[in-house]
């Protein structure tokens, strides 16, 4: 993967890679346009770990449930029309757009991927949706997305005419598929009339998969206490958590404690940069926020004296590989902030503020903002400045709606 970049622009260019390789590259990027996700301080490796373990098959970028269904849908209707793999790009495009343009006239105004950029979308639900689909077993390859369709001409002159029972199940158990064949059919005249509500057998069906699939992560127990969770902030906060099985509480208790710790060093980054542009006013509010974060940490300190640290670093180093400078960076600012018993005034403190350059400065070199006053006014009043949530957010929505589903609702 080559990366070039100059003050004026950025460009990003695959020399060699795989599809995740460029699922994760992408989400990369979009990352920019999402303040909660910018990761200034190179968190992004260990947040990664604990977003893949929490909550597979998801992204940052996804919006709404019925996608999973709604991109098979379309595949399978391209797959009867025996559409040829020169044609697939095209056709897939046009009928995402159409989809788009459905939900809109439907009334659909929260989640629809493309409801401002229309035809000119950069990534289409079908590629954001991808990995998701290959990992809860609803696309049954290991095809890349630009495999799949290479694949389908090959795929036609084997493929036999399928014969199935009035209920849909195959008759061939030996019949080749690319998509998972007990996939609920879609509605008569899809996407006509199309929606982001599933229907209760819709639901079932993606809890099924989340349970078969998903069972050493956090999505089927979300979906399984059946309590909408539009009021819960981080996934630590569960109202149920005291029903979780004691590997993943454990889990999600080191997940905390990470994210609690390192929320001070995100608002000192921020608060260090509006007092070199001397905004009082926003370094005030930073400063309040710090404040905040502080008394919080010090009513959790007894907890934070439990935590087994080297438990944590087992565990996201074997979800994902952590450099070591990434390491050192969060050790330090673990003994800088818990070592003495008690937390320092990191807006006084020396010792951070020189952390938090340091690392700044080493990630983004003559981007640093630190260093280049014209980077530093692109910076807006807020970089990376909110906890992590480990892709909550993004799996919260898609619970909901499933859980929704199989209410009736």
């Amino acid at each position: 993967m080559g990366i070039a970049e100059n003050t004026a622009m950025s460009r990003v260019s695959w020399l060699d890679f795989s599809e995740d390789d460029r699922r994760k590259m992408m989400e990369v990027v979009s990352l920019f346009k999402l303040r909660e996700t910018r990761d200034e301080l190179g968190l992004g490796s260990i947040r990664n770990a604990f977003a893949e373990l929490f909550f597979p098959g998801t992204g940052t970028m996804q919006t709404r449930a019925r996608y999973f269904l709604f991109v098979p849908w379309i595949y399978l209707e391209l797959e009867r029309k025996r559409a040829p793999s020169s044609k697939l790009w095209d056709r897939l495009k046009y009928e995402e757009v159409r989809l788009i343009r459905i939900l809109k006239a439907q009334g659909e105004t929260d989640g629809v991927i493309g409801s401002i950029s229309g035809a000119s979308l950069t990534r289409f639900p079908s590629n954001i949706y991808w990995l998701g689909l290959q990992r809860w077993g609803i696309f049954r390859r290991s095809f890349s997305q630009s495999q799949y369709h290479r694949s389908l001409d090959r795929f036609y002159s084997r493929h036999k005419a399928l014969q199935a029972t009035d209920d849909g199940e195959p008759l061939d158990a030996g019949q080749e598929f690319n998509w998972d064949p007990g996939l609920p059919r879609a509605p008569a005249g899809f996407p006509e009339d199309a929606t982001f509500s599933l229907r209760p057998e819709e639901a079932e069906y993606l809890h099924e998969k989340l349970r078969l699939k998903c069972r050493d992560s956090m999505l089927p127990f979300l979906v399984e206490t059946g309590i909408p969770l539009d009021r819960v902030d981080f996934p630590w906060m569960h109202p149920a958590l005291a029903t979780f099985p004691d590997w993943l509480r454990d889990r999600l208790n080191h997940a905390q404690h990470f994210s609690e710790a390192m929320y001070g060093a995100a608002l000192l980054y921020n608060y260090l940069l509006a007092e070199m542009d001397e905004r009082e006013g926003l370094a005030d509010t930073y400063r309040a926020d710090i404040d905040g974060w502080r008394d919080m940490l010090e009513g959790r300190m007894k907890s934070f004296h439990k935590w087994d640290v080297s438990a944590f670093w087992n565990l996201v180093a074997t979800h994902g590989r952590i450099p070591s400078l990434t390491r050192q960076f969060v050790n330090q600012w673990l003994d800088l902030v818990m070592g003495n018993g008690q937390v320092p005034d990191i807006v006084e403190s020396k010792s951070a503020r020189k952390l938090v350059q340091v690392r700044e400065v080493f990630l983004k070199r003559g981007r640093s903002r630190f260093l280049s006053k014209q980077h530093r006014q692109l910076w807006g009043g807020s970089a990376g400045s909110f906890q992590l949530d480990f892709r909550w957010w993004v799996a919260r929505r898609l619970a909901n709606d499933i859980i929704r589903g199989l209410k009736g609702d």
